[in-house]
């Protein structure tokens, strides 16, 4: 019987899954290329390569959507003069934020950028934490060395794509300052989704959960086989 390859990769509520013909052996010319039009998509959806995917599965894994995003910004006399600068205050913003959890019970996890390009050159910060129903206060007490202006908004249900993306956007449109810098740092607790693979029938229906929101999905078919991507959301409660 043949069979195609099922992908998945479920991160919190967030749920992935390629399936695609399996390519078996060499083949020549013209038929490998197009097979390559089947299995190139296939690999390349759920491989991670860029930097927004990863970030996306990493939030999906770790948020829920009454989490927090916060931006902090500096006043004008505590504008840091560079980046290293700046990474240092908000580094710093984290260890007093980690320490004030512990005193609590509570655990800091957290995803954070540095961003200036799109602010005129100005310095500020987008950090994403895990929520405790008592941050705002905290959030601006222990900022207030830098600056007075502290931005609090929810995650959201489809926080891990459109944050992913945000978080990501000034490497993509500037590039990177240097090879291999990072765009964004995450505290070392955080859960790393992982892939599981299995063979299907070939022509089996690729169908999410019950209850999931598809939000994406592609499918391509030739004489040689087939590609199905989707991706959804899980039901609220599922998390």
């Amino acid at each position: 019987m043949a069979k195609e390859r099922l992908k998945v990769i479920q991160a919190g509520r967030l749920w992935m899954a390629v399936q695609y013909t399996a390519i078996r052996g060499p083949d020549p010319g013209a038929r490998r290329e197009a097979k390559a039009l089947i299995s190139t998509p296939a690999r390349e959806s759920l491989n991670a390569k860029l930097s927004w995917q990863r970030l996306m599965l990493l939030l999906a894994a770790n948020f829920k959507s009454d989490d927090l995003v916060i931006t902090l910004t500096y006043r004008d006399g505590q504008l840091p003069r560079h980046r290293e600068e700046a990474a240092k205050k908000v580094q710093y913003f984290n260890r007093l934020l980690r320490k004030r959890r512990r005193q609590d019970g509570e655990e800091l996890k957290y995803v954070y950028t540095t961003e200036g390009y799109h602010s005129g050159g100005r310095l500020h910060h987008h950090l994403i934490v895990n929520a405790t129903g008592e941050d705002y206060e905290l959030v601006r007490q222990l900022w207030q060395r830098n600056g007075d202006n502290v931005d609090v908004e929810r995650f959201g249900w489809d926080g891990p794509e459109r944050w992913g993306k945000y978080l990501t956007k000034e490497p993509r449109e500037q590039g990177r300052r240097h090879v291999g810098d990072r765009t964004w740092c995450a505290s070392r607790n955080l859960i790393r989704a992982k892939p599981r693979t299995e063979f299907v029938p070939a022509g089996e229906p690729l169908v999410p959960p019950a209850g999931a929101k598809i939000v994406d999905r592609a499918q391509c078919d030739n004489c040689y086989g087939r590609f199905c991507y989707m991706m959804a959301y899980l039901p609220e409660e599922s998390n």
